[in-house]
Formats: structure tokens, sequence, C-alpha cells
């Protein structure tokens, strides 16, 4: 019997799974994202992250997860609020009402989590969802159809950036 170290020699487990990624379609690079799916991604983080923050805000211990936490809260309300004001005037987009089903399992992880647990999960969330939304904000302020939806996304991606640089500037191991 073949083993997989045969099958793919050099492979590493990182590189499998990138080609996982391609082969499933989940990585299409030059497929542009609809405004609806830009739209919704960006709101359901953004509700997660003001959501995570609250419970960082009333679970940590971490002076630098808690003042995190308050910068997140208030960076990504104000990124809802322009992304509403935008929406507001449009009958062909529309808001979800709360995170989708990965978003509210993870509010749930951290929910049942306490201490140095929450702390490490909570980095955690943060690093891979400020990686997933900057990724977001770079894609459709480059490719975005819709001409306003592309300029929020130019505009807010300074802030997903910088939110992005702190996550990974948090305590792994608080």
């Amino acid at each position: 019997m073949i083993s997989k170290h045969h099958r793919f020699p050099g492979a590493s487990v990182l590189g499998l799974a990138a080609l996982a990624l391609l082969s499933t379609g989940a990585v299409r690079a030059q497929e542009a994202i609809p405004a609806q799916d830009f739209v919704t991604q960006t709101a359901v983080a953004n509700m997660f992250g003001v959501e995570s923050a609250t419970l960082a805000l009333h679970k940590s211990s971490s002076p630098a997860i808690k003042d995190f936490a308050h910068r997140l809260a208030d960076d990504q309300a104000a990124a809802t609020s322009s992304l509403r004001r935008i929406i507001a005037k449009r009958s062909d987009i529309a808001l979800p009402d709360r995170p989708d089903g990965k978003h509210l399992d993870l509010l749930r992880d951290l929910a049942d989590r306490q201490g140095a647990d929450f702390d490490r999960a909570y980095v955690d969330a943060q690093r891979s969802a400020h990686h997933e939304s900057t990724v977001l904000m770079e894609r459709y302020a480059g490719e975005g159809t819709d001409p306003e939806l592309k300029s929020f996304a130019a505009q807010t991606l300074p802030v997903f950036r910088e939110l992005e640089r702190k996550a990974r500037e948090l305590p792994a191991a608080p």
C-alpha cells in the first residue's frame, strides 16, 4: 500500500490544505464577489467583531485584549454604520440581521470559555476573522462591481488592515 507521503512527496499539511481548497473551488482568484455576498460577509464580520468584543470586555483580564476589544467595537460599529447608510438607499441589497452559523458557533464557544482559555480562543478568533475581513475588503476594493460598495471597501480597508495588525500583536498566550 502506498502511503500518503509517497503519493505527494514533499507535500506539507499546509500545501495539502491549499490543494484541497483549490480543488473544491473555495479559492476563485479572478471571480468577482457579488455585491450582496460582500455586504453579507462584511456585516456578519462586523457583528461578530462587536459581539466578541463585548465578550472580551466582560471575560478577559488582559489589558491588551480589553484595549483591542474597545477599539474593535468602535471601529466595527463605525464601519457598520457606514454600510447601513449605503444599503438604506437601496432595494437590491439587504443586510443580515444576525451572524451566520459559523460566527454564532464561534460566539457560543467563546461564551463558554473562561480565563486564559478564553483569552487564547479570543486571540485566535480575532486573528483569523481580521485576516478574512482584510482579504475581503482588498478583493472588493480591487475587483468589486458596485461602485458605491467598492468605494466603501477602499475607504474602510485601512481600518481593517490596522485591526488585523493589532490582532496579530495580541499576546498569543496571555
